[in-house]
């Protein structure tokens, strides 16, 4: 017998909410529906096979501190050509630095966000779509860190998208190597104290008579711990972290040429075929990480102390508490926690398997509505909820970012909160208000039924209070603004 209610929990709880009439489709087995997603391979939507490749993400920003460089080594007779032909101070402020950075990388960033919210919106499989951006939100790289301004996309589609499905084991290698994650956390700068590299560096100065660095970076080897797999409290100390740090010093990526900065032809390497490991720049000797000694062995020192972290029973643990947290409650139910990482467990890591954990969590299927969407998510569900096919450029993003969230912009590397306390201030409110406002008035028209609408994506979760302030609205518009800023759409 079809099940309105749980199609409505499938499509809103794991997915980005339905299209119009999806439900009764999804009714007839709201499991079966969601596991089918989650297939060992699955190509990346055409929206995003299309964006450039890591290498091109990579070159991006050398390319532009080259053209600043060349630039101001011109900056006098710019600034005194300026003078005779009368530009103003405020037209040539548009060459400053702050602004040429943000001309520069804004049509970019536009085209990526674009075509991750085009595929989220248009997909037949918004469970999956959903997983990805919550691995690419575990493991984040931000283009909040200039020098990784343009590389989120690729390490989204390149080291996250490809493991949805497979182990976690092998996204945690894959995010690790991937030039987005080595610069955004530092590693490439990592140069082992006792390497080839750094004897050699050791007391030759630098201009204005500084030593050069040669010591451990470990920041990505501590966000590695604590944010990628133990978690905080997950039996880890410093020592770890400076032993983690030292079995993957030498890892980088293959660094451009001049002659690469200085054109304008694509980069076509994927970041896999753009990590490097340089023998010269690693820390000698054998490590002991959580225990466990690891001789030197090159790269694969490294490869191997991943992957048992990855078998970690706090890793287990933490996965687990963040997938139910995510999908679940804020606070999630111990009991759904202990099956989801005993599944992680059990299955070495098969996300798929775990997946499909939190999927059969009787916890999940509950009709409280414990979730409050992230405004990304609630930008998605009013899109697919009006059937749009294609969006005019940028809009999206701004109106998410007006909504508190820069879409691969995180912060910091602990990624967008998943908990409603970080989205329910009074301002983020109120501009979800405003979005809804600005949204109904764009799509509205006389043949829109905004009642309609909230019956076929909603199902038994939209609310007989709901419907009857839909029903009395004064315009499309209005009714249209009520069902988007009603709590059963905001929530899941």
């Amino acid at each position: 017998m079809p099940d309105l209610e749980a199609a409505a929990i499938a499509a809103n709880r794991f997915g980005y909410g339905a299209h119009p009439n999806e439900l009764r489709a999804i009714a007839a087995d709201p499991r079966g529906w969601l596991k089918a997603q989650f297939s060992r391979t699955s190509p990346p939507p055409p929206e995003i096979a299309a964006l450039p490749a890591g290498e091109d993400d990579l070159l991006a920003f050398g390319r532009w501190i080259a053209a600043r460089r060349l630039r101001n080594g011109n900056g006098e007779r710019i600034e005194r050509q300026a003078e005779r032909q009368g530009v103003s101070d405020e037209e040539l402020r548009m060459l400053s630095t702050e602004e040429d950075f943000i001309r520069t990388f804004r049509q970019r960033a536009v085209a990526a966000i674009g075509a991750r919210i085009s595929a989220a919106i248009t997909t037949d499989t918004p469970a999956r779509e959903r997983a990805v951006h919550f691995w690419s939100n575990h493991f984040t790289v931000s283009a909040a860190k200039p020098a990784a301004v343009a590389l989120p996309p690729s390490f989204e589609r390149e080291a996250i998208r490809p493991h949805v499905a497979s182990r976690f084991a092998d996204m945690l290698l894959a995010s690790t190597k991937h030039p987005g994650m080595l610069v955004y956390l530092d590693n490439w700068q990592s140069i082992g104290p006792n390497s080839p590299m750094a004897q050699r560096r050791e007391g030759r100065p630098r201009a204005g008579g500084f030593n050069r660095p040669t010591g451990l970076n470990e920041n990505l080897a501590r966000e590695i711990l604590e944010l990628h797999t133990l978690g905080v409290g997950g039996g880890y100390g410093q020592a770890d972290v400076q032993a983690l740090a030292a079995v993957i010093t030498g890892w980088t990526y293959d660094r451009p040429r001049l002659r690469e900065y200085i054109t304008d032809t694509p980069g076509t390497r994927s970041g896999a075929e753009l990590f490097r490991f340089e023998q010269a720049a690693h820390e000698p000797g054998a490590h002991t990480l959580l225990g466990r000694a690891y001789a030197e062995d090159g790269v694969a020192q490294g490869e191997r102390a991943l992957a048992d972290i990855a078998a970690h029973p706090s890793t287990a643990r933490f996965v687990a508490t963040k997938l139910a947290r995510h999908y679940i409650a804020d606070d999630p139910p111990a009991a759904a926690i202990s099956r989801i990482a005993a599944r992680f467990a059990a299955s070495g890591g098969d996300l798929r398997e775990t997946m499909e954990a939190v999927i059969d969590s009787p916890e999940a299927w509950t009709p409280q509505l414990s979730k409050f969407k992230r405004p990304e998510e609630y930008a998605i569900s009013a899109l697919r909820a009006a059937n749009l096919r294609e969006l005019p450029p940028g809009a999206a993003a701004a109106a998410i970012g007006a909504m508190g969230q820069r879409v691969y912009a995180a912060p910091g590397p602990d990624g967008w909160s998943d908990r409603a306390e970080s989205w329910l201030s009074a301002d983020l409110v109120y501009k979800r208000i405003e979005f809804a406002q600005t949204y109904s008035e764009r799509i509205a028209r006389a043949d829109v039924d905004a009642v309609a609408i909230g019956e076929q994506v909603l199902g038994p979760m939209f609310s007989a209070e709901s419907r009857q302030a839909v029903s009395r609205a004064e315009s499309p518009a209005q009714a249209l603004a009520l069902l988007f800023a009603s709590p059963e759409f905001q929530r899941r």
